[in-house]
């Protein structure tokens, strides 16, 4: 949810500069056809979509980690061979 929340902001950030430039600016107005301006809003859109998609399920990740695990569950092989260096302890 968070991250299109963020989409909604990122859109209506980037699109009014976008919008305005191409009213303001010689360059834009030539250069900036309505598929690119389209283009551009939807990017940065779906750029800071997937970048606090990706910053929640990290935060997550971390909240949820191996190491607040209870004992019982830490018991596993990889974890016998990553803090004791052995299979003899499972």
């Amino acid at each position: 949810m968070a991250g299109a929340k963020v989409a909604t902001v990122t859109t209506v950030a980037v699109a009014v500069p976008t919008l305005a430039s191409v009213r303001m600016l010689s360059w834009a107005r030539a250069h900036l056809i309505p598929n690119g301006q389209g283009l551009i809003i939807s990017t940065v859109t779906g750029m800071a979509y997937f970048i606090i998609a990706n910053k929640t399920i990290l935060s997550m990740a971390r909240k949820h980690s191996f190491e607040d695990a209870p004992d019982h569950l830490k018991n596993t092989l990889f974890h016998c061979l990553r803090y004791n260096g052995s299979i003899s302890s499972v």
